[in-house]
Order: structure tokens, then C-alpha cells, then sequence
């Protein structure tokens, strides 16, 4: 195995906080600022890329509030020439033609932003973020390190965004995943009807906000856990609701009860050992 350019403490230490990190915002404001102590950077920010807009994005800390900013995917950007190219670019200075022609003869340096911020750009450290070896998932751009970047920052961060690579890709992952659970929260809540889990005492588990409208908003979804469904709704009492919910702890088949505005369907959940552990009452508006 290659040596570690990290020592090993440290390396495992911003090995955990990398890889524990399931907050892409996290990963783009926390961690950098992690690994721009360790390799001594003025500035250092994870770009994500965009192929559909053709650009990179990111996020930055500005006071207490999350910025976002894009670079379009250039060669008169060093972040968007290493996105395109998949090299590693180590320039002393940003400003110095002949060093940026040096790596590639179109490569130039956008002066613009220098100018409207009054920051000045020296030495430059961009490397790609590789995904499964197919294609780069974003860049890693570490700035003004004084004296410049020297071989050994370059190992470091080339060791280290192999794991924001897999970070990332965890991340947006399960961004992807809590967006369709918000998603399916959302439209549950939405459409005309409403679900509510009860335990084998017939107290209730969780509800959904359907719930909380059936009983007049006195009571949210939060504040029923735990208490008696038919003590909140005693409306239902003697109905053919809770005839139907005992025949279904007793004999273990789902029912449908039919009231006068709604349609109830009672589902009996069943342990491993086929005993009933829960009620879900899933409620239809008729």
C-alpha cells in the first residue's frame, strides 16, 4: 500500500469525519474547512458538478449564512479545466501565464472575481473527484497556501478526495432518499386520506395529519401518541369501527368498516410468529 502523506491519527480522524458526513452541506462547508487546516490553505471549496448546466457548484459560509455559488465549466477556470480534464493542477501562481501555458496551452485564469472581491489569487491546488473509476463527481480547489503547494499537499489531497468521492455520492444519495420520503410525507398528508397505527391496547402509535383535521385540530399527530384512539375519538365508540377492530384481533383478516362520511380499512400487522402487534387504520373519505 502507498504510504499515507497524513499521519495515520490523522488521516483516520478526517477519514470519519468525511465519511460520516450525510449532509452534502456539511460535506461542502465543515469537512473543507477540515482539510483546508490541514494542508495550511487560505481557502478551499468542494465543487459539485452540474452536467446539465455545464458548471460547478458550491456552497461557502459567508457570516452565518450558506451562499451559492456556480463556475461555468471553462479553460479560463482552473476548477472547471480540472473538472473537464481529470488532472491535477498545482500552480505557484494564478496570475503567471506562462506557468498556466505551461499545463495547456488554452488555459488562462479569470481575473473577474479577484477584482469585484479585492482577493488575489497566488497559489492554486485543483484536483478531481473520481466516482467508481467511471467518471469525476466534482473538484477540490484549495487557494494561497503561503509559499505555495508542495508535492506533499498534492498526495494529501489526493488521498483525500477518493473519500470525498464516496462521501458525496452517500450524501446525495440519501439527499435523494429523505427528498422522496418529504415527498411521500407530503402527499400522504395531501390526498383524502388519512393512516393511524395503534398498538395491541388500541393506543396510538403515529398518525398522519389527516388525523388532526378528523378531530377538529384539538390534538396533533404528536400529542395523540400513546393515548387511547377511541378516548380522542369517541364518536367511534359503539360503531361499526370498533366492532370490526375487535373481530380483526380476534380472528387476524383485515376488515373494511363502513360509517357514514368514511370508509376505514383495518389491516392486522403480524409478528414473525404470526401473533398481531399493531392496527393500521387507513381512513377514506366516502
Amino acid at each position: 500500500m502507498e504510504q499515507l502523506a497524513l499521519s495515520t491519527e490523522k488521516f483516520f480522524d478526517i477519514l470519519d469525519t468525511i465519511l460520516s458526513a450525510l449532509d452534502i452541506n456539511t460535506l461542502l462547508t465543515t469537512v473543507v474547512k477540515e482539510i483546508q487546516t490541514i494542508i495550511g490553505a487560505d481557502r478551499c471549496t468542494l465543487y459539485l458538478i452540474n452536467n446539465e448546466d455545464h458548471e460547478l457548484f458550491s456552497k461557502v459560509l459567508q457570516a452565518d449564512d450558506l451562499v451559492e455559488i456556480r463556475v461555468p465549466i471553462t479553460k479560463t477556470s482552473l476548477a472547471g479545466f480540472a473538472a473537464t480534464s481529470g488532472r491535477v493542477i498545482n500552480v505557484k501562481d494564478a496570475y503567471d501565464d506562462a506557468e498556466l501555458k505551461g499545463i495547456d496551452s488554452s488555459l488562462s485564469f479569470d481575473k473577474t472575481w479577484d477584482k469585484k472581491s479585492g482577493y488575489r489569487t497566488r497559489s492554486v491546488l485543483v484536483a478531481p473527484i473520481p466516482i467508481k473509476s467511471v467518471h469525476n463527481i466534482g473538484v477540490f480547489q484549495a487557494l494561497n497556501k503561503e509559499g505555495g503547494f508542495n508535492d506533499n499537499d498534492a498526495a494529501i489531497v489526493d488521498q483525500l478526495v477518493y473519500l470525498l468521492g464516496i462521501a458525496v455520492n452517500n450524501a446525495l444519495l440519501y439527499q435523494t432518499i429523505e427528498d422522496e420520503r418529504r415527498l411521500r410525507e407530503y402527499i400522504i398528508d395531501d390526498i383524502e386520506e388519512g393512516i393511524c397505527i395503534l398498538d395491541t391496547k388500541k393506543r396510538i402509535i403515529s398518525a398522519s395529519k389527516f388525523l388532526e383535521v378528523m378531530s377538529g385540530m384539538r390534538y396533533t399527530a404528536a400529542t395523540m401518541q400513546g393515548e387511547y384512539f377511541f378516548d380522542l375519538f369517541p364518536s367511534f365508540s359503539g360503531t361499526e369501527l370498533e366492532e370490526k377492530m375487535s373481530d380483526v384481533f380476534r380472528d387476524g383478516f383485515k376488515k373494511i368498516a363502513q360509517l357514514e362520511v368514511l370508509q376505514i380499512k383495518i389491516i392486522p400487522y403480524m409478528s414473525d410468529k404470526g401473533v398481531i402487534t399493531k392496527l393500521i387504520l387507513i381512513f377514506t373519505r366516502i
